[in-house]
């Protein structure tokens, strides 16, 4: 490969969109963990830190992957092909979960910033968003990724989407025993 082909718009755009897909994989991840009882407090601060970190700089990558297409001559997007969901002639249905994926990020990102604005059962609500959005942007990239039939590409996405149930499920089963362990406490105690 020559460092042209390394740098082409399309190069980019992939690279963006797999940089924002794994960035967004980790941001879910860690705080789906950093928010249970699943950590210490001792190390949820830092959890929390990656988690938002990654949050951004993954919605960033997602706008850069969706930007560079605007100016890609092969394989050309208009801004109304990157609004709007399902409107693109290419992989109609793979580009518009991915733009359904990053208007749920957009909403993620504002109600986190201002969550003074909003007030924090709002944010909270709207904070289950990036677990529809993760699986949107899995499919996105299993539908309109150009690499995705690669065995490499179905690996990460098999990979982290495994990961993503398996921690979902752990965070769901330990929730349900914390709350059999308060319940069982409070009924033994008389108390509810």
């Amino acid at each position: 490969m020559v460092v042209a082909d390394m740098f082409s718009v399309w190069s980019v755009t992939k690279a963006a969109g797999v940089s924002s897909y794994l960035l967004l994989f980790v941001s879910v991840i860690m705080g789906t963990i950093g928010y249970s009882q699943l950590v210490s407090a001792k190390h949820r601060g830092r959890l929390i830190f990656y988690h938002q970190w990654t949050g951004w700089f993954g919605f960033l990558f997602g706008l850069l992957h969706g930007i560079v297409l605007l100016i890609d001559t092969y394989e050309p997007f208009s801004i109304i092909d990157l609004l709007v969901p399902f409107f693109s002639p290419y992989k109609s249905a793979g580009t518009g979960l991915g733009i359904i994926a990053l208007y749920m990020y957009v909403a993620v990102m504002v109600t986190s910033d201002w969550m003074k604005l909003f007030g924090r059962k709002v944010w909270r609500i709207v904070h289950y968003l990036p677990f529809a959005a993760y699986i949107l942007a899995l499919l996105h990239g299993l539908l309109a990724g150009s690499d995705s039939s690669r065995t490499a590409v179905k690996m990460m996405y098999a990979v982290t989407g495994l990961l993503f149930l398996v921690v979902i499920a752990v965070r769901m089963g330990w929730g349900k025993q914390a709350n059999n362990k308060e319940q069982g406490h409070a009924y033994t105690t008389g108390r509810r």
